[in-house]
């Protein structure tokens, strides 16, 4: 099997721009680069946007935490990973800077950098674009580190957009272990049923058997379920993911979640007004 070529020349970027890569928005946009592009230190991975109805292309457990909770967020509208900058511009930053511009060490071409999201973000006073850089704390001890960073704020400081810089320290990790359980169960168009409506049967069975559950764990509600209301073993659990993964239920997701916690910490919701953690980045 031929080894995959990571390394960026001129006849590359060529193509990428040909191909569409960074242009477009929602469904319709390609990222820069995707994860067959990179040799990624971290966990490289595919997951496909709520927000955006596409796969997203992201080359670290960071970014993919990132994500999670950018796409959770209610104030979200388009997440636009692996973003490139216009090359003259960061050229320019870099010389007036001083320093080296960004180059692929086998070809020696100067690369074209990327923000690793550009976020539309809408606030009760309009409509904002975020830019947002994802970094691991330890990494800002380098020096050049730092100076891809500065071109980096300094080009979305041109543009007169927000920039900013992200750590593990500013993702809350229980959280995004809950948006890691919860996104898989977002849609379960995927799942093998009986009968046309089988899933919306059983979600309308659960919130009214839920609202009439009395004082009772999660865990003896499911049960019940089980017992009287036709339900396979796992499916209660399924549906509870689905209906919070939707935002029908609100539950605590800065808390691990407890299947011997009262029933009473789950709130059946009629609308999706669920807090979000995510405008932490704005």
């Amino acid at each position: 099997m031929a080894k995959r070529r990571y390394g960026i020349d001129e006849d590359k970027i060529i193509r990428f721009t040909k191909e569409g890569r960074g242009q477009g928005c929602g469904p319709e946009y390609r990222p820069w680069l995707t994860v067959q592009d990179v040799s990624s230190r971290g966990r490289s991975s595919r997951i496909h946007g709520v927000k955006t109805g596409r796969e997203h292309h992201l080359l670290s457990d960071m970014e993919t935490a990132t994500f999670l909770l950018l796409d959770w967020s209610n104030a979200v509208t388009d997440i636009r990973e692996q973003f490139p900058l216009e090359r003259d511009v960061t050229r320019r930053i870099a010389t007036e800077m001083g320093v080296r511009h960004p180059i692929d060490s086998q070809s020696q071409t100067d690369v074209v950098m990327t923000t690793d999201f550009l976020v539309n973000f809408q606030t009760s006073n309009g409509a904002l674009l975020l830019a947002r850089s994802v970094k691991p704390y330890g990494e800002l001890d380098n020096d050049r580190t730092l100076e891809k960073q500065e071109i980096e704020r300094r080009y979305w400081e041109i543009k007169k957009v927000d920039w900013g810089l992200i750590t593990e320290k500013d993702l809350p990790a229980q959280r995004i272990k809950n948006l890691h359980w919860l996104h898989e169960m977002n849609s379960l168009e995927h799942m093998v049923v009986p009968y046309p409506g089988y899933w919306e049967d059983r979600c309308t069975r659960f919130a009214a058997c839920c609202k009439q559950a009395g004082d009772m764990t999660i865990k003896q509600f499911i049960h019940q379920l089980e017992g009287t209301q036709g339900f396979s073993v796992g499916e209660g659990l399924m549906v509870l993911r689905h209906l919070v993964a939707i935002k029908h239920i609100v539950m605590n997701l800065d808390a691990k979640f407890d299947m011997n916690a009262p029933l009473n910490v789950l709130d059946i919701v009629t609308s999706a007004g669920v807090a979000d953690s995510a405008r932490r980045f704005a």
